[in-house]
Formats: structure tokens, sequence, C-alpha cells
């Protein structure tokens, strides 16, 4: 039996996403070994993109960690600094957490990261950048292209060719960007080395000269939500695959559309230890700070960007007072009355 009416009917307004939502997916089993740091790794990541970004829903897909993970993950939701949690019990494999993810997300622009890179100012202007200054353009990575996941069997930057005002360059990998790739994935042994591009083809813009480097990498990318549409659902079998991985990019690739990545490093890999190369970073954007604020009033960001000021104002003082318990407990009890009063019909 319903009694009264759903407040939710008498013209709340829902919640509007940003042009920018970025989505992180993390899997964290246990808290020993291997994945020993990287929760506070995660919880760093969240804070650079909010001390980098100007404005965005971030959605973070759990992918089946431990609970005391998925407990932290909640903390900062309550915080604010998420905006959409899911939690999944099982690991639905990376390919299969990203059907899910692009199916729900609604923003018109869309960032994927996995949960160890770090996010440097400029990342989304920059990335931003490319994707509006070159036509057929798929997805971009803020960082250069170091690896190519296709082997050399991509085919969509030949037709670059036939475009018009754009030059193709190559030029030799600087040593100080290869060393910077390394520090993120390897202990800077000679095995990843020997595996890395030697030589950068460059896209330039004529008229701009903007340049942007052909090649792209899975673990962050910016894309267009009408690209990542015609891109997923891909193939899911494993829960962690090279060859998994590499479906994406020979999907965007076989629609004809170009992979590029910025000249510089806006974003870098963390990986699973935090070095410090990163701590460094950490302390120049006082990551500390973001992580360190209390948690938010449930209700407190929840208004559209579209209320008229004098109700946004009226909100946020209830979203200050509310910090109050005796305040909170006031407001419930006065709210109760009111549902039982006009519950009776009258």
């Amino acid at each position: 039996m319903r009694i009264g009416q759903n407040p939710a009917k008498m013209g709340l307004p829902a919640y509007r996403p940003k042009q920018l939502g970025i989505a992180v997916l993390s899997y964290i089993p246990s808290q020993e070994g291997y994945f020993a740091q990287s929760l506070e790794i995660l919880r760093y990541q969240v804070a650079s993109i909010h001390r980098s970004t100007p404005d965005f829903d971030l959605l973070v897909f759990d992918n089946g960690s431990c609970a005391e993970v998925q407990e932290e993950l909640r903390q900062l939701l309550r915080k604010g600094l998420i905006n959409t949690l899911v939690l999944s019990r099982f690991n639905l494999g990376k390919t299969g957490a990203l059907n899910w993810i692009f199916s729900a997300m609604p923003n018109e622009i869309i960032c994927y990261s996995d949960s160890d890179v770090f996010f440097k100012p400029g990342w989304y202007e920059h990335s931003l950048d490319l994707l509006d200054t070159f036509p057929n353009v798929g997805f971009v990575t803020a960082q250069p292209c170091l690896f190519d996941v296709l082997g050399g069997t991509g085919s969509a930057h030949h037709a670059i060719d036939l475009l018009s005002g754009v030059d193709i360059l190559e030029i030799d990998i600087p040593p100080d960007a290869e060393n910077e790739y390394v520090r993120g994935v390897d202990n800077g042994s000679a095995g990843i080395r020997d595996h890395l591009l030697k030589r950068w083809k460059i896209i330039r813009h004529r008229e701009t000269g903007k340049e942007g480097i052909i090649g792209a990498s899975h673990m962050q990318f910016l894309a267009r939500r009408n690209i990542i549409e015609k891109v997923f659902p891909l193939p899911a079998r494993f829960g962690l695959s090279r060859e998994d991985d590499r479906f994406f990019n020979l999907r965007v690739d076989q629609l004809g559309l170009l992979q590029l990545s910025t000249r510089e490093f806006y974003v870098f890999h963390m990986g699973n230890r935090l070095d410090e190369h990163t701590y460094d970073e950490i302390r120049t954007l006082k990551l500390d700070d973001i992580l360190s604020q209390p948690e938010l009033p449930w209700n407190a960001e929840r208004l559209s960007s579209t209320e008229n000021p004098a109700k946004r104002r009226a909100f946020r003082l209830f979203a200050l007072l509310s910090r109050w318990t005796a305040f909170r407990n006031l407001i419930r009890r006065f709210y109760n009355f009111l549902f039982e009063f006009f519950a009776q019909g009258k």
C-alpha cells in the first residue's frame, strides 16, 4: 500500500551530466604483494583528476576488489570525489567491464583510464585540441605513444595522405621520452626497450602548426561518445589480456579512424609502486589536501547547474546547516510530521 505522494514527483530536477565523463576501472583483489600500494595509487589518481580537470563526472567501476578497497571507494563517494560508483562482486574482465561502462555513460566526451594513471594539468585541453583539430580521429591518449599495439598492421593512418591541410613527419624518439615511458611501465631493464618504437610519425596541421603522434594507448584515452558507440561492445574472453585489449585498437582502425597521442606527457603510468618522481608530483599538486577533505552531506551536490540562483543559495545554506546533527534531526522530524499530515488526505 502506498501512502502519500513520492516527493520526487513534485518537480525534483534530474541530474544533468557534464560534457566530460571520466571512467576509471579498478581491480585490487588484496592489499598484499603486487597490490600492496594499489589502493593508495588509486586514491592519488582520483585526486589528480580533480586537481587537473576543469569540469567532469567521475565514474568508478570496481571489478571485484576486496571488501576493504570497496569500502574506501564508498568513502570517496561520500566525499564527493566520485560521482557514480559501481561495485561488482565478480571480475567481469577488463573488456567486459568496458562494455558495461560505455553502454551506460551519458556524457558527450568520454575519458577512460586504468586505475594507475596520474593526470597532470592540461591533459584534457591538449587531448581535446587534437580531437578538434584533425579529421577522422577515433581517440587520443594524453602521453606520447611508444608502443604499437597493432604491431605495424594498422591501416587507417595511410589515408592521411588524402587529407587536405596536414603533413606527415618522421622523427627519432627523444631519449628523455623513452626514459619517461619506461620509468612507468618497467624497472628500466633493456627488455621493454627492445619492443618500443624507434621513430614517431607526426601529423601536423599546416594552418595552426598543431601536432600529434600517430598511435595511442588503451590505458588512457579521450573519445567522443558517438565514436565509442561504434566501437563497443567488444569480445570479452579473459580477465586481462593483451589480445582482448588489441580488439579495441583494431576496431578503431577498421573504422578508418586515427589513433593519436600528445607530444608531451600529460598523464603517466604510476604502476604498482609509488616512486620519488610520483611523490614529487603529489606534493606539487597538493593532492593530500583533496583527499583529506570531509565527507559531504549526501544531497550537497545533487542540484542542477540550471536551478535559479535563489534556490541554489538556499540549498547551499541548508547543506551547510545539515552538517550539524541536531539540525538534521529537527528537519527530519518536521518532514515526517508534514508527510503524515498530508498523507491523511486533508
